[in-house]
């Protein structure tokens, strides 16, 4: 039926038809609240010592991910603006962390590493050393990597053979067309006493004499111990170094347990 003066019915519809209005859009959320649970894990981290390597990632995922809060927010799409620049300033907290928690473990390497070339340098030649009596023990042999050698405490140290190592994308300390290699070094307390751990590092030469350097990068290339070892207890870590491919047929690692203990060392091929 059409109504008069409308010859195809009502203009308007059905009389009395009700359409109800679309419902508000949810907001996004989920981008400001993710910023602000990232930044926290990377500022907590970042305080850890020498775990700089996961503070970093950490830090400029909790900066993506609040710019784009923020951004949202300020489109209307999105209501948290706290979490959003929370997340924000904490991912920024977070990154200065981790280049200040690099920088502290360059400067506790490089001192240590002047302790080992002290003590290297001020190391009689080997022939002018006097023969060993019955009461001087003579220095322990070179071992091989994978074996262990353990002190008269109980202490012992382990370095396994080293393993190429895939560099990230920003590393320190590698020289181009170097190869990267990377040592496990595990040691375990068998002794009574707790033991010292920290600034402890390999000294590392190839089979040309040259001294290898460091790597760090953002995956932890070189993790240092940290802290006590207690009795009873073992802990291991990586150490990856930059060595020249002619060099890499034999390597010496000389390394011990800590700065209190004699070093001992490892040769074997670098590949």
């Amino acid at each position: 039926m059409t109504m008069p003066g409308y010859p195809h019915g009502h203009p308007h519809g059905h009389p009395g038809a009700y359409y109800p209005p679309h419902p508000p859009a949810q907001p996004r959320n989920g981008m400001g609240t993710a910023a602000m649970i990232v930044g926290i894990c990377g500022a907590v981290i970042g305080l850890v010592p020498f775990l700089f390597f996961l503070s970093g990632p950490l830090a400029l995922v909790a900066l993506g991910l609040g710019i784009v809060g923020l951004v949202l927010v300020r489109r209307g799409q999105a209501t948290n603006k706290g979490m959003a620049l929370t997340g924000t300033i904490l991912g920024g907290a977070a990154l200065l962390m981790a280049v200040g928690g690099l920088l502290f473990t360059l400067f506790v390497i490089d001192k240590a590493d002047e302790e080992n070339d002290d003590l290297y340098e001020d190391r009689p030649p080997a022939a002018a050393a006097p023969e060993p009596s019955a009461s001087t023990s003579a220095a322990p042999k070179p071992l091989k990597f994978g074996e262990t050698h353990t002190y008269k405490d109980g202490v012992t140290v382990t370095v396994d053979k080293p393993e190429p190592y895939e560099l990230d994308r920003i590393a320190f300390g590698h020289e181009d067309g170097d190869l990267a290699l990377r040592f496990k070094v595990t040691i375990a307390n068998d002794g009574k006493e707790p033991i010292d751990l920290l600034a402890h590092v390999p000294y590392v030469r190839d089979a040309t004499g040259k001294r290898a350097a460091e790597i760090f990068d953002g995956r932890g290339a070189t993790k240092p111990f940290t802290g006590k070892l207690l009795p009873g207890k073992r802990a291991e870590t990586t150490f990856t170094y930059s060595v020249r491919p002619d060099g890499a047929k034999e390597l010496q690692v000389e390394t011990g347990a800590n700065n209190d203990r004699p070093d001992v060392m490892w040769i074997g091929p670098g590949q």
